[in-house]
């Protein structure tokens, strides 16, 4: 089954808006990730083990997942990033004339 496809043109209308975007729900992903892997291990049935089963160990997995999808949203992000504008100086500047080669 292929994946639908993403309209890179809308992504670059507004990358600055949607890189913060990613770079959000990233952060809140690891919080809930690094929350849940805390509280696994601090129910382990034994040392070195987390329970492999239950509500939280789902929990975990659903938050890894998101973290998955959200790093292949970071990677579309680098492909669509405009290109970086001239500073003001720049563009007030005269461009340069060739030397014309004399006869």
């Amino acid at each position: 089954m292929s994946e639908p496809q993403v309209d890179l043109g809308a992504i670059a209308g507004d990358w600055d808006f949607h890189a913060r975007y990613v770079t959000n729900s990233m952060e809140q992903t690891l919080k809930r990730l690094h929350k849940t892997w805390r509280a696994l291990k601090a129910k382990s049935p034994s040392a070195g083990q987390v329970p492999m089963e239950g509500a939280l160990m789902e929990e975990f997995i659903e938050a890894c997942r998101q973290t998955r999808a959200l790093t292949d949203d970071i990677l579309l992000m680098q492909e669509t990033k405009p290109a970086a504008k001239r500073s003001k100086a720049a563009a007030r500047r005269p461009a340069r004339k060739k030397a014309r080669a004399h006869k």
